[in-house]
């Protein structure tokens, strides 16, 4: 039988201009599609996206998971991320580089200072949200951006 068949691929409104690369792989029900944008590096293998990245020490590259970064915060021309168990480092990337690098389903820039890992957000108290105890300022730019991230049950003032 020779029946033709069709890969259909649907993106989100904000991904619908993003070149897609669609390689076959050696097994007959493997695929892996590359998606790539200036500000959306998402990276699919199997339908998995990245879940870590290589972040270089002093003489080192230290394999950081992304669900160990609670969030970013600018110091001058470094950053420092903030990790679980009570950890921190310092890079030397300022945040608008690592904003690039990361994926924008899981992070955010919510203040010119400040990018957050969505997964950690414990709660949202006005124009500040809570990270492990942390309260973090949203910008007044960056907050309906953030706050159409979330389902809201309940009442939600819109700030307009």
């Amino acid at each position: 039988m020779n029946e033709k068949l069709c890969l259909e691929i649907t993106l989100p409104s904000h991904l619908a201009d993003l070149p897609i690369r669609i390689i076959r792989g050696s097994k007959d029900k493997e695929l892996i599609c590359s998606l790539q944008s200036e500000n959306d590096q998402i990276r699919y293998s199997n339908g998995e996206e990245q879940k870590y990245v290589f972040v270089w020490r002093q003489n080192d590259y230290l394999k950081l998971m992304l669900d160990e970064i609670l969030w970013i915060e600018a110091e001058e021309s470094h950053s420092k991320l903030y990790l679980t168990n009570n950890r921190n480092m310092v890079i030397s990337f300022n945040l608008a580089t690592i904003e690039k690098e990361l994926p924008n389903v899981d992070f955010l820039r919510i203040h010119r200072s400040y990018i957050i890992n969505l997964k950690h957000v414990i709660s949202l108290i006005g124009n500040s949200l809570n990270i492990e105890g942390k309260l973090i300022t949203i910008g007044r730019g960056y907050r309906e951006k953030l706050l159409d991230r979330f389902i809201f049950l309940g009442v939600r003032r819109k700030n307009k």
